[in-house]
């Protein structure tokens, strides 16, 4: 078996031919680093978004969930911080135009001493430019990574509002009213899977950094002295999500705690959690102890009584970004590997069972069995727990290429013997072996249905 390798064919265009991910407006000439989902980027993006709601909040006694607009009141990030601090420093070389990030081409020791000068724009920047290797760089600007939008038909500052750069707002100003509805008491989380902007100044690597993303975050309340206690067990709880989904390459993910000068204005302390892709690590989730900065913050500008028992609360998140993870998902599932048997070559996407974009697929050996077939597809269709894919078109050989592909863990096929006494086979993918007993046609759903539920089992368990 050859090793995984992204950049073999690459993954990218893996991804295309197969439909995972589609250029935005592609028949337009397409809108510049956007990406669509097809059918099975669909399928494996909302299984990793379900699989997260389970893991951090449903499956939790404390914590429940909710769903706060996108378009956001400018008053929020005024009470946030955004409007004052949510920029990024851009510098431009003046040979070969390229931009950067400032805090991407220096050291963060460097950025925060450049952060500490009065004149900004009197700062030498040492480094050499990247694509072109010239030392010829335009003066630091910022750059506003705010997204606005006009409610009302004329534009206006006035009409001015913003759609979000993070879903965590939603939840702290919700906060006194979800803690009313529910009367729960501390501590308690409120999660929330929902869609973000942000105006970046370079966008690269695929899915991996887009103007519109989602996110998955959990923002737990608690009193003061438990909140070291609980920003140890949810970091912990974020780090054994990732290691579970990344199941080829556990040597591809670390924990990395930011120093003092890194840390998010917000922030007391915060771990981030990283993927090795193939163009380098990148941050996938981040962990902080925000303190009680949002809520008193909400609370001075809205003059609103943020307190539970007469404090007010210190919080706890954690936060993954959506199309990241699932990047990193498929980095570490894809591989090229050449089969023993016919020392051809296959594709197949190694993912968590509960990932797949299918968990199993139908598969007719022959057209007299396509009606039988049919009648089983549409019976597993009705199972509430997973999806299921019908294969009929190609030799065998070819479907079960296919469905490697994609990522499908099971393949029942029907075959001359099932019309003699109504059994079939169950394949699996990653072995491409076939379970050695038959299953009957009448138990092939409570048997499928077993099969997840013990997946879904050694997933919670801790």
């Amino acid at each position: 078996m050859s090793e995984s390798s992204t950049e073999k064919k690459g993954l990218t265009s893996f991804l295309k031919h197969y439909g995972f991910l589609l250029p935005n407006a592609e028949i337009y000439g397409g809108l510049a680093k956007s990406w669509d989902l097809g059918p099975y980027g669909a399928e494996l993006k909302r299984n990793l978004k379900n699989l997260w709601w389970k893991y951090f909040i449903t499956s939790s006694s404390y914590n429940v969930g909710c769903d706060s607009q996108i378009i956001t009141h400018p008053q929020v990030l005024e009470a946030s911080g955004h409007r004052k601090n949510f920029h990024d420093w851009l510098v431009e070389c003046r040979q070969c135009r390229k931009r950067y990030r400032l805090d991407n081409l220096i050291s963060a020791k460097e950025f925060a001493i450049f952060l500490e000068k009065k004149d900004k724009s009197s700062y030498l920047i040492k480094d050499n430019c990247r694509k072109c290797g010239k030392n010829n760089f335009c003066p630091p600007r910022q750059f506003n990574l705010l997204m606005a939008t006009n409610l009302e038909i004329t534009e206006g500052k006035e009409n001015t509002v913003y759609l979000r750069p993070e879903t965590c707002q939603g939840i702290f100003v919700n906060f006194p009213a979800i803690q009313r509805s529910t009367h729960r008491q501390l501590p308690f989380g409120i999660g929330q899977i929902g869609k973000s902007f942000r105006n970046e100044i370079t966008l690269h690597h695929g899915i991996f950094r887009t103007r519109e993303f989602e996110q998955l975050e959990l923002e737990f309340f608690c009193q003061g002295e438990e909140s070291e206690k609980w920003w140890n067990y949810w970091t912990k709880k974020a780090w054994n999500f990732l290691q579970k989904i990344i199941v080829n390459e556990r040597k591809k993910i670390k924990q990395v705690d930011l120093e003092k000068e890194e840390l998010p204005h917000y922030s007391k302390k915060t771990q981030d959690l990283y993927f090795n892709y193939h163009f380098g690590w990148g941050e996938v989730c981040s962990n902080s102890h925000r303190g009680n900065y949002d809520l008193s913050q909400h609370g001075q500008h809205s003059r609103k009584d943020f307190r539970v028992n007469g404090i007010i609360p210190e919080v706890v998140e954690s936060s993954f970004g959506v199309e990241r993870l699932m990047l990193a998902v498929l980095e570490d599932a894809y591989q090229e590997e050449t089969v023993a048997s016919s020392q051809l070559t296959r594709e197949v996407l190694r993912l968590h069972p509960l990932l797949a974009p299918y968990f199993v697929a139908v598969i007719p050996l022959e057209k007299s069995l396509r009606e039988k077939s049919c009648q089983l597809y549409h019976e597993l269709l009705k199972n509430p727990f997973f999806s299921v894919a019908y294969e009929e078109t190609g030799n065998i050989g070819n479907r079960y290429r296919r469905q490697d592909a994609i990522g499908t863990y099971y393949c029942l096929t029907l075959d001359k013997q099932t019309l003699q006494d109504n059994t079939i086979t169950l394949r699996h993918r990653d072995s491409m072996k076939q379970e050695p007993e038959r299953i009957s046609i009448d138990n092939v759903k409570n048997y499928l249905n077993s099969l997840y539920e013990k997946y879904w089992q050694e997933f919670t368990a801790e």
